[in-house]
């Protein structure tokens, strides 16, 4: 099953606990773990594509949820009311909860083996990983569609059977 992306994010931030995450790492966080359940389900986790900005993979979205966050950690879960400039900024309660994903168990798991994997590396390091040579944000950003440009799933499924098979061969 497809979710959208402040759901997966609002998981990660469960696994984060107190510390939270800034808004960058749940972007790259969201897309990995999109890419992982791609190769491994051949299902989208997430039931939109990510476009290529600047600074990697970025679902709309989310990002529309976080913005006013800035670069502080999200230390708590994401609302339907965070995408609301003034709410945000005069009045930060909300009768409106969370949102959530109902995952089944190797969604779980998924998502349980990106956390234990990236869950503590910077959202500037895992930008510049989203950035190297061959990646689905390269492809699309370097390669004609330019910035803004939707990332399409199939080349985020290629990168992520490309990443899977490399980690069968050397186990």
């Amino acid at each position: 099953m497809a979710y959208r992306s402040v759901e997966i994010a609002n998981a990660f931030l469960d696994l984060a606990g107190s510390a939270g995450l800034t808004q960058m790492q749940l972007q790259k966080l969201v897309f990995i773990a999109n890419g992982w359940n791609l190769a491994l389900s051949d299902e989208a986790l997430v039931g939109e594509n990510p476009q290529a900005w600047l600074y990697g993979p970025v679902y709309v979205d989310l990002y529309d949820h976080t913005k006013f966050f800035g670069k502080a950690p999200i230390t708590r879960k994401i609302t339907p009311d965070d995408d609301q400039a003034a709410h945000f900024f005069l009045d930060q309660s909300s009768d409106n909860p969370p949102y959530s994903a109902s995952l089944n168990p190797r969604e779980k798991q998924v998502l349980t083996a990106v956390w234990k994997r990236y869950g503590a590396v910077s959202g500037a390091k895992l930008s510049t990983m989203t950035h190297q040579a061959g990646t689905p944000w390269t492809e699309t950003y370097n390669g004609g569609k330019g910035r803004n440009a939707p990332i399409e799933l199939d080349l985020i499924k290629k990168h992520y059977d490309r990443l899977a098979q490399s980690a069968q061969k050397a186990a």
